[in-house]
């Protein structure tokens, strides 16, 4: 089933996006992701072979440095660890899915785009185990409630990030609704959510954000609310995809 994109030809970008296929932008963006991880890490390789073989010619003042490299090329390994882990986990298929699954692909994906601030935001999840039927694709549902996680982690990186806990629930609310929220002590303003930003980066990068939040804004099964106190933050999204 093919998904279109609600006329996504923004202002700023010489990009057409009418008559897009979610599924197949989305599995793209994961291949791409697959291929580069794989050549990557074989430059690593090369690379710690060669700190190994120079720590056996290095003066004790030049070690620091190769100590340094050896921690940047750790890094570099673990990242490449994590997104050859998470990007199969990341995708879509099918018009039948199960919540707590659905959840996962979801946080695989935004794990996969925002790497640096899942070293410092913690997900608590509260969603039960059951199969839904949709009445959209699962590539649809996807693209929405990642764009909701995506804007909130793209304003929060316009400041500094201490260490912090993000709440997501997700549950049925009758044989066509169901409800995703967002709550944290971490607020940002609310109306970065009511019209698509194309301000945070060029490219792909914009189109990727925007993609569900476009389909978000303009279609009727979609309804968000946001609500911020001192102490709270909070996203709800009703979604009326479900064909139980």
């Amino acid at each position: 089933m093919k998904v279109f994109a609600y006329n996504l030809n923004y202002n700023n970008m010489d990009v057409l996006m009418s008559n897009l296929e979610l599924k197949t932008y989305v599995d793209a963006l994961l291949e791409t992701s697959s291929v580069a991880a794989h050549d990557i890490s074989g430059q690593v390789h090369v690379m710690q072979f060669c700190v190994e073989e120079l720590e056996e010619h290095t003066s004790d003042d030049g070690r620091k440095y190769l100590d340094r490299l050896q921690s940047s090329l750790d890094e570099l390994t673990d990242i490449i660890t994590f997104y050859r882990s998470y990007i199969k986990k990341a995708e879509l298929t099918g018009e039948e899915v199960n919540a707590f699954d659905l959840i996962e692909k979801i946080l695989a994906s935004v794990r996969i785009n925002f790497w640096n601030e899942f070293k410092k935001v913690s997900f608590k999840t509260d969603v039960g185990s059951e199969d839904w039927k949709l009445s959209v694709s699962c590539a649809e549902v996807h693209s929405v409630i990642f764009s909701v996680l995506a804007i909130y982690l793209e304003e929060l990186k316009k400041g500094q990030i201490d260490e912090f806990e993000v709440g997501l629930t997700l549950k049925k609310l009758d044989s066509q609704h169901c409800q995703f929220t967002l709550v944290s002590s971490k607020p940002v303003e609310k109306q970065i959510f009511e019209i698509l930003d194309e301000s945070s980066s060029p490219g792909a990068k914009v189109v990727r954000k925007n993609l569900g939040h476009e389909i978000l804004l303009n279609s009727p099964l979609y309804k968000m609310e946001v609500t911020s106190t001192k102490s709270n933050f909070k996203v709800s999204l009703n979604l009326k995809v479900l064909n139980e």
